[in-house]
């Protein structure tokens, strides 16, 4: 767990150094991402404080979701992995939307912290036939992104149910995270004209 933790970090970092590059040493060492359900609030804060140790809690800084609510000017993310997910699917969906530029492919948590803190706008997931979501994939995150400003639901528009075990269960065709209402009715309205032809 240490080292799938270690290798989210290092690929998460060289992403975030180049949309929005740390303004301070103690923030490219990691950070933590946290939110309390119903306060309106995200916060993240560095892993390494100033002595060079690890501490928590350390210097918090508010996050929020990216105003932008143009597609064409929408950063988008999908999983890196092509077993669990369809790129195609995904890459058609994102011409229909009019989104332009090219997906960030991310691990685990990695898109909902992008999303959070406004450094990406959108997240798709549209699983391959059979493969189960796990419920700590996405729990956090979804909360987070809430809390931060942003909107999660299957593709159905429905809330994720992460009360039936350890998978979430009754998920319709996939996951969207937005940064804002607006993109993500126009990514639902484009999955329901196009689903019946995407064979997933």
């Amino acid at each position: 767990m240490r080292k799938e933790w270690l290798s989210y970090h290092h690929r998460y970092h060289r992403l975030i150094a180049k949309l929005t590059p740390p303004t301070s040493e103690t923030w490219d060492k990691g950070c933590v991402f946290y939110a309390r359900r119903g306060t309106h609030e995200a916060w993240m804060q560095p892993l390494l404080q100033r002595n060079r140790e690890l501490e928590f809690p350390g210097y918090v800084r508010p996050v929020r979701v990216s105003s932008i609510d143009n597609p064409a000017l929408a950063t988008f993310c999908e999983p890196v992995e092509k077993t669990n997910s369809s790129h195609s699917f995904t890459a058609g969906l994102a011409h229909s939307v009019g989104l332009r530029k090219q997906p960030l492919r991310v691990y685990s948590m990695v898109k909902y912290a992008a999303i959070a803190r406004g450094d990406a706008e959108i997240f798709m997931k549209f699983a391959r036939a059979g493969y189960k979501e796990k419920i700590w994939d996405h729990a956090a995150g979804v909360i987070i992104i809430q809390e931060a400003g942003g909107v999660v639901t299957d593709a159905g528009g429905q809330p994720l149910d992460f009360s039936k075990g350890i998978y979430l269960q009754g998920l319709d065709r996939g996951i969207i995270a937005c940064s804002g209402s607006k993109l993500h009715e126009k990514i639902i309205k484009a999955v329901d004209a196009s689903w019946d032809s995407s064979c997933l």
